[in-house]
């Protein structure tokens, strides 16, 4: 049996462009970035005047700036046409806050610096659009030729779009989106076996706590990089704006921050590995990470990375057709997964300890009342369609976001 849902998965490769393709690469993005901002300025006039300018009317008008300015005539029209669709995507963003009652932020203009990707879409086969394999890969871009790139893996599925990127490091990376297809479809809840099935707390002493008792450290990534941080900061808050030695102490930053991203990514990734291959039912809180990241413990939260690992998570079930549900976060630290009983301790107290006789870690005892109404979930919607479970909200419910 298969689920319907097609199942996108990103490849991600470092790219090595030489000098003069580099240089194209960089005009590229400046030139995207030029039409991105003048699409805007042209809505917002619009606007003023009371027309509504739509993706369609500015992707007609292409051809007429194409044949008007060798710049956008020497770019591949598919690429010119990413930041128009940018564009769009940030306008429907902005109208769909507004309708929700968010607060709106209008799409601002972008600067050259922070505008550092394009894509366009994949040729139809692999074989069209990459040859070779390991450091000899070649990847074929319109108008430019064959990139280098490192192919330390084949791409899987059929191929949607491509996308290079220039990281503030310096260093460029090609994207291939491929659909794999139908996604598998996920177990049946009822049929698990009880030591299939686990809880995860995340927390900041530790980075997760697991309802079997199994409580996984938290590496601090920033903690161990901060000397080499704080150093090259000095240096950077030393140098003169628009010398060539700033430019380099700004590369040297940037990398700094780099690694720990890459040494973040990395963990998640392996933990949530480890976590669906040892488990076929996974639940876990439903948290607002904006919002505890934009409070007093935002440093901490964002250094343990909740999010990076719980999408992790959800991204590595999908692929392996486990569940994965997600529940209210209220009250499981307070409330005893033995009896039910509610014990009042403040954070300072990292033990639970109930009149009932349980004495257990306050995040394992968590992690079991979010495994507790994760299983409630789904006996209360069904397993016929797990999807269902995911998108529910409210206490007890979920919301899978892949």
């Amino acid at each position: 049996m298969t689920s319907s849902k097609c199942l996108l998965r990103t490849f991600r490769y470092p790219l090595h462009p030489t000098y003069a393709q580099e240089k194209i690469l960089t005009q590229w993005l400046e030139a995207c970035c030029d039409l991105y901002n003048a699409a805007l300025q042209e809505r917002r006039e619009g606007w003023r005047r009371g027309l509504r300018i739509r993706f369609n009317d500015q992707t007609a008008s292409l051809t007429v700036i194409r044949h008007e300015d060798p710049k956008f005539a020497a770019m591949p029209v598919m690429v010119l046409r990413s930041a128009l669709a940018r564009l769009q995507v940030a306008f429907e963003a902005f109208f769909q806050r507004c309708n929700n009652g968010e607060k709106p932020g209008y799409p601002r203009f972008r600067s050259r610096r922070r505008y550092d990707s394009f894509s366009w879409p994949a040729p139809n086969g692999i074989d069209n659009l990459i040859q070779g394999k390991g450091r000899s890969g070649r990847l074929a871009v319109p108008k430019l030729g064959d990139l280098r790139f490192n192919l330390y893996r084949i791409p899987r599925g059929v191929p949607r779009t491509v996308r290079i990127q220039r990281e503030s490091t310096g260093k460029w990376w090609v994207s291939i989106a491929c659909d794999l297809g139908a996604a598998p479809a996920p177990v049946d809840a009822a049929a698990i076996s009880p030591d299939r099935v686990v809880g995860i707390d995340v927390g900041l002493q530790s980075l997760a706590a697991l309802s079997t008792g199994t409580i996984v450290g938290n590496p601090r990534h920033v903690k161990r990089a901060e000397t080499i941080l704080a150093r090259r900061q000095r240096v950077l808050s030393r140098r003169r704006n628009g010398s060539a030695s700033r430019k380099r102490a700004v590369k040297l930053v940037a990398r700094a921050h780099a690694h720990v991203k890459n040494q973040r990514l990395d963990y998640a990734r392996k933990f949530a590995t480890k976590l669906v291959r040892d488990f076929d039912f996974i639940a876990h809180e439903d948290l607002n990470i904006a919002s505890l990241a934009a409070s007093t413990l935002g440093k901490h939260v964002n250094n343990a990375g909740w999010r990076i690992l719980l999408h992790a998570i959800a991204c590595k079930a999908e692929c392996a057709g486990k569940v994965v549900v997600q529940v209210d976060p209220r009250g499981t630290s307070q409330e005893c997964s033995a009896c039910g009983g509610v014990v009042q301790k403040s954070l300072a107290v990292r033990v639970h300890d109930c009149q009932c006789g349980l004495r257990v870690d306050r995040d394992v005892n968590a992690a079991r009342n979010i495994l507790a109404r994760g299983m409630r979930v789904v006996s209360k919607l069904g397993d016929s369609n797990p999807s269902k479970a995911r998108r529910s909200r409210g206490r007890g419910s979920s919301a899978d976001q892949t």
